[in-house]
């Protein structure tokens, strides 16, 4: 409503579990670290049964808004709850914070929650909520 000549462009959505097996397995992250960027698939993720979204925004022309990193970006730099800390060192911009910021609103509004490690991610649902209403998708 606020810009309506802005689109969402959707990255990932419903994921197989075959496919978070491979994310998993080539995650080139020290393995205590890879939870906080793919799920283990012995545990499953949202992405699984279909309640987690990858998103950024698009202009009107299909450029993606300026977000600081690219979607799927593996470091500190794409976590929201480092953002503040980011923009006082100069590794985001005013800008870039303020897009950051103008998805989450977008997201939270639409009823979707926000996760502290990468700034495109948004869940539908909690991951017992999605375990008792669906299927992990194989």
């Amino acid at each position: 409503e606020k810009f309506p000549f802005y689109s969402l462009i959707i990255y990932d959505g419903v994921r197989p579990l075959s496919i978070q097996q491979m994310m998993w397995d080539e995650l080139q992250v020290p393995e205590h670290h890879k939870d906080k960027y793919v799920s283990n698939p012995e545990v499953g993720s949202l992405h699984n049964f279909g309640c987690a979204v990858d998103v950024s925004i698009v202009n009107e022309d299909g450029w993606e808004m300026d977000m600081g990193t690219p979607y799927d970006y593996f470091g500190e730099l794409g976590h929201p709850v480092a953002e503040p800390r980011m923009l006082d060192e100069g590794k985001l911009t005013w800008r870039q914070f303020e897009n950051r910021k103008l998805l989450r609103e977008i997201m939270t509004q639409a009823g979707f929650t926000c996760i502290t490690t990468e700034w495109w991610h948004f869940n539908g649902s909690s991951l017992k909520i999605a375990g008792e209403k669906y299927h992990i998708v194989d």
